[in-house]
């Protein structure tokens, strides 16, 4: 038997592309839209071929975005991991004592970073993708980058500053052209659109009744005001056109009536064209009943899913001519101009009557006008087609990575 190296041939094994997605928020976290679009595309990644790990930790944006997890949680001390599988993914997550992330403690960030240091050389991923940007958050990218291992940066939100939360990361990919834009004047940075993440069996409707607005999460940078300002109105002109508010994050409808009623000077605690329905995490439903989408976000929203989400049902939508909303629904929207002052905190300026009686009547006629209406749904579909399309997306978002991999 020849023993010579040159006899014995090179044998490689090929693996999955190894990923670990690490930040402190909770990745099932059902009230977050970051949350849910960042988990759709390693749903995604992992179906075409990736070895997904998950390192999260108990913080929610709210309260109702744990319910998918409360069975899980209850009777699970602080400083414990939860383990569990969904569908292609594989989670662990830290206990916490606060789902507020200003509230982790220095010793739970201890406890989590130690987590993701030895996931780093246990897993040994090929890539690491994170978001966030506080202290803790510098961390991921470092102990990667010093393991020479390449990281990518989720941004979905204009709240960024500097550029001390991306300094050692290889790539940083957003959901639109308007954020990538927003940060490359504002800091110079270069960021890469990859679209939305969406599937549609999760959000799209088998039935459509098309008979009430629709106005998700009422907080006021949300544009609570603004819709409670335009109920006021309809209700003076067409009461038979009711709006369902469905509680997301934002609790204090009640309040908010009260607030803006008073304003426009005749307080009330209730309106009787307003139907309230709480937080769910299944929107086909609600969907379904929908025959326009109120979206008068009055913050910067980098790509507000409930618009990409009503695109996929062909619901039209109502949106500000600000951030990633016009670019979520195209032609299929109307594009309110608000004043300047509308769009800072804490957003409880009201818009003159003129401009909600204006919305007020295009509202009107979308009712009325059939055919009108039945234009603005084929709009609608055209751009979930195009814009939204997660297989378009996933071929995107890949061909970005395939260079880090």
């Amino acid at each position: 038997m020849n023993g010579g190296s040159d006899d014995v041939p090179e044998v490689r094994v090929d693996r999955k592309p190894r990923l670990l997605w690490a930040n402190a928020y909770c990745l099932l976290d059902t009230s977050s839209g970051a949350s849910m679009a960042v988990l759709e595309m390693l749903r995604q990644l992992a179906m075409r071929g990736f070895q997904v790990a998950i390192l999260g930790a108990t913080v929610f944006d709210h309260e109702s975005g744990r319910s998918a997890l409360s069975a899980y949680l209850d009777n699970r001390a602080p400083g414990s991991v939860l383990r569990l599988r969904d569908g292609y993914l594989e989670h662990q997550i830290l206990i916490v004592g606060s789902m507020d992330r200003s509230e982790m403690t220095s010793h739970e960030e201890l406890l989590w970073h130690q987590l993701y240091t030895g996931l780093l050389d246990s897993f040994k991923p090929d890539l690491v993708m994170f978001y966030g940007g506080h202290t803790l958050d510098y961390l991921i990218p470092d102990e990667a980058v010093f393991r020479r291992i390449p990281v990518v940066a989720y941004l979905a939100n204009g709240n960024y500053h500097g550029s001390r939360w991306c300094r050692d990361v290889t790539l940083i990919i957003t959901d639109s052209r308007a954020t990538a834009e927003h940060y490359r004047l504002k800091d110079g940075i270069e960021v890469v659109p990859v679209g939305t993440f969406i599937d549609p069996s999760r959000v799209v409707s088998d039935k459509h009744l098309r008979k009430n607005l629709l106005f998700v999460n009422p907080v006021p940078e949300k544009g609570v005001a603004v819709v409670i300002q335009l109920a006021v109105w309809l209700g003076r002109l067409r009461p038979d056109i009711m709006i369902e508010v469905v509680e997301s994050r934002g609790r204090g409808w009640i309040g908010f009536v009260e607030t803006v009623t008073s304003q426009l000077g005749e307080r009330q605690n209730s309106l009787d064209n307003v139907l309230l329905t709480p937080h769910t995490a299944d929107m086909r439903p609600v969907y379904g009943r929908a025959r326009l989408l109120l979206a008068p976000s009055l913050w910067w929203e980098s790509g507000p899913r409930v618009a990409a989400e009503a695109m996929l049902n062909g619901i039209p939508a109502i949106i500000t001519d600000q951030g990633g909303a016009p670019e979520m629904t195209g032609n299929a929207s109307i594009k309110l101009q608000l004043p300047r002052i509308c769009h800072e905190e804490p957003y409880r300026h009201l818009p003159g009557n003129d401009l909600i009686r204006s919305l007020a009547d295009r509202i009107i006629d979308l009712y009325d006008n059939e055919s009108h209406y039945t234009e603005y749904v084929r709009r609608a579909y055209r751009v979930a087609g195009t814009v939204h399309s997660i297989d378009l997306n996933v071929q995107r978002l890949l061909a970005v990575l395939a260079p880090l991999l």
